[in-house]
């Protein structure tokens, strides 16, 4: 990116102070934290230097490390900021296409399953295959569902979904930070593209141009100071554990999975949190407090609204039918899976409530229960439920030249796009994909 575009883009973002408590054991900027993390020559240095940024080098890898676990103590209670949501513990029984129990009582809130040894094993084992084989047919495989041709329009839609996604997080103030809604849309591209987080990193990957080096330039230039550098690592987290995740998408039998084990746990606290890692919800939440003015805020207010954030879309996903496309169900596991989604939505009710009866602000209330919004009416969801796309609209396509750009993608990742058969057989034969 051009020195003035990036200062131009800089200059049009929001002002506000930190949001992000002073808790990562680096303490330089996000663009010399990306130095730090792009020498890296594979996935698990990768993994291993992100976490160093956050935690130190003494990490011990138990359950305190707060780069993949989540020791989550309930806040204290103070005056509400906000009204409570209408769907709540007094009300959850009465929707039985949320499930007829309603609330089940507080449920724990504790890790039984060691994810560390699970995804250095992971990813060693496909940094191993990647070195033998000088690459992997999954890398830039398109996991959208919805039968794209090319890779503008997976990364259009991208942008699309992060554009109505913030509008309703933030209402019409949506497009007032243009680098909160590129980082936005860099979080959902992973979900929808096997990106080799080496390639996030090395600046090889771009979206209209951008790469997120590009980004956290732009950071530092509009003064993020420590949210540019947690936005970083929490992306750097969800693109290594994305990665992990549909690398290991047919685990075999000389190894357990990731989601076998996170499934199999009888706790749902584990699969709760690697979801919302997954899913990158606490970066999310840092641009919608950015936007919104808030701050500074506790850690656990921000994990607790990305949490809500992600169960309430799963919650809403279950409800309508469109989870039932999804690779990976967290709150599915044979028999046990009443149980389960009884316990998901049960953590959901509880952290609504402690956000709202602790005093969190309005807009992290807003964004931890807003699931309930845009399943239903984005785009997004309703292509996943049909595995076809929508055409863009007038009014969008306007906003999305004016809010990222002309040109979606570059030649190099029109080249390397590409449909995977292997892992989905309903998408059309040759001659739909590249």
């Amino acid at each position: 990116m051009a020195t003035t575009s990036l200062e131009r883009l800089a200059s049009a973002g929001v002002e506000v102070s930190a949001v992000t408590s002073d808790m990562l054991a680096w303490k330089g900027s996000a663009q010399e934290a990306l130095e730090q993390l792009s020498v890296a020559q594979s996935v698990q240095e990768l993994l291993h230097r992100a976490h160093a940024l956050w935690c130190g080098h003494d990490c011990d890898q138990s359950p305190a490390c707060t780069f993949l676990y989540y020791l989550r103590t309930p806040p204290a209670a103070a005056r509400p900021s906000t009204v409570r949501p209408r769907y709540n513990k007094q009300t959850a029984h009465l929707y039985a296409v949320m499930g007829e129990g309603g609330y089940v009582g507080r449920v724990p809130q504790t890790h039984q399953v060691k994810v560390w040894p699970l995804l250095d094993a992971v990813v060693e084992r496909w940094d191993a295959a990647a070195r033998r084989h000088g690459g992997l047919p999954e890398h830039y495989a398109d996991w959208t569902k919805k039968r794209d041709a090319h890779a503008a329009d997976t990364v259009s839609r991208a942008c699309r979904d992060t554009i109505q996604w913030t509008a309703c997080w933030c209402g019409e103030r949506y497009g007032v930070d243009p680098l909160g809604l590129r980082y936005v849309a860099f979080a959902t591209i992973l979900d929808d593209i096997c990106i080799p987080p080496l390639d996030l990193v090395g600046g090889r990957f771009r979206m209209y141009g951008w790469s997120v080096r590009d980004l956290m330039r732009a950071m530092d230039t509009a003064d993020w100071g420590r949210d540019g550098v947690h936005a970083l690592l929490s992306l750097i987290r969800q693109s290594i554990l994305q990665y992990a995740e549909k690398m290991d998408f047919h685990p075999g039998a000389e190894h357990l999975g990731l989601h076998t084990e996170l499934n199999g746990s009888t706790n749902m606290w584990d699969g709760v949190i690697f979801r919302g890692h997954t899913g990158n919800a606490y970066g999310t939440a840092i641009t919608v407090a950015r936007n919104s003015r808030v701050g500074p805020l506790s850690f656990t207010w921000l994990m607790d609204s990305a949490i809500c954030d992600c169960l309430s879309m799963d919650l809403c996903k279950s409800a309508i039918g469109v989870y039932s496309a999804d690779n990976h169900q967290p709150t599915s596991h044979k028999d046990r899976s009443a149980d389960k989604k009884a316990s998901y939505r049960s953590i959901y009710l509880d952290l609504i409530d402690d956000l709202v009866f602790s005093g969190a602000p309005e807009p992290l209330v807003q964004f931890g229960s807003s699931g309930f919004l845009f399943v239903p009416i984005q785009d997004r969801y309703q292509e996943r439920r049909l595995g076809r796309r929508f055409p863009i609209s007038p009014p969008m396509a306007r906003e999305l030249k004016r809010l990222f750009g002309e040109t979606p993608t570059d030649a190099w990742l029109d080249e390397v796009f590409h449909c995977d058969r292997d892992h989905f057989p309903a998408i059309p034969p040759p001659g739909h994909c590249r």
